[in-house]
């Protein structure tokens, strides 16, 4: 293989989201839904509040690729809608951005990192509960 036909297979494009949409897509329709609006509504009502907004920031990217009405961003107001209270939505963020999970493109607003958002599902469900 040539270094040319090496750096076409190696170097990708920043839409990985919306090359592998289908499949990410499906994973995220195991835990969640997304409505016209931008809502995110959940399967299991036992999620944390990791979870949740793991799963809204990824359904809302997951959402925003298929429909371009629906913005990638999602507000405090929107993830404390959700069933997170406003003192762990910062908190949460603070761990996602940190995790290079989330961004923050304005203040109030958080954004799941698009290359991320299957790791994001995949976590979904194995984080260890507090007895």
């Amino acid at each position: 293989m040539s270094i040319e036909e090496l750096k076409k297979q190696f170097i990708v494009d920043d839409d990985v989201l919306k090359k592998r949409l289908e499949s990410i897509g499906t994973k995220a329709l195991e835990h969640c839904v997304v409505d016209k609006k931008g809502a995110v509504h959940f399967n299991n009502p036992k999620l944390t509040a990791k979870e949740k907004f793991q799963l809204t920031l990824a359904a809302r990217a997951i959402a925003s690729q298929m429909d371009s009405g629906l913005k990638a961003e999602v507000s405090v107001a929107e993830l404390c809608a959700n069933g997170i209270p406003k003192e762990q939505v910062y908190a949460r963020a603070a761990d996602l951005i940190n995790e290079k999970y989330a961004t923050s493109p304005k203040k109030g607003y958080y954004a799941a990192v698009p290359h991320k958002v299957e790791a994001m599902l995949d976590s979904i469900g194995k984080t260890p509960k507090k007895a």
